[in-house]
């Protein structure tokens, strides 16, 4: 006997839904770190700069700015460059307001 079990193949489908959990999850967190980092360049004042750098990116890399909600929220690693900039607008707004 060669000391494997015949029976192992069968079992790493146990764990697609595991992995697709921690995917999931593991995107989740990159995705509040980009958003965070965006919040904190608008704190630095370069809310500006980082706009026109992310919209620089999308046509450098000829990308579609646009994304199924769904899909890129359990896909995509960061979000969406449209979602990203409306956030960073949605911050400039609320640091005008304290300022």
């Amino acid at each position: 006997s060669s000391g494997i079990n015949a029976e192992w193949p069968l079992r790493p489908g146990i764990f697609s839904p595991l992995n697709r959990v921690m995917s999931a999850v593991s995107i989740y967190i990159t995705r509040c770190f980009e958003f965070q980092a965006d919040r904190f360049a608008v704190g630095l004042g370069k809310g500006e700069k980082l706009q026109s750098s992310l919209i620089k990116l999308v046509t450098d890399n000829l990308s579609f700015p646009m994304a199924d909600k769904m899909f890129s929220t359990f896909n995509y690693s960061h979000p969406p460059i449209l979602e990203r900039i409306a956030a960073i607008k949605e911050e400039m707004a609320k640091k005008s307001k304290t300022e």
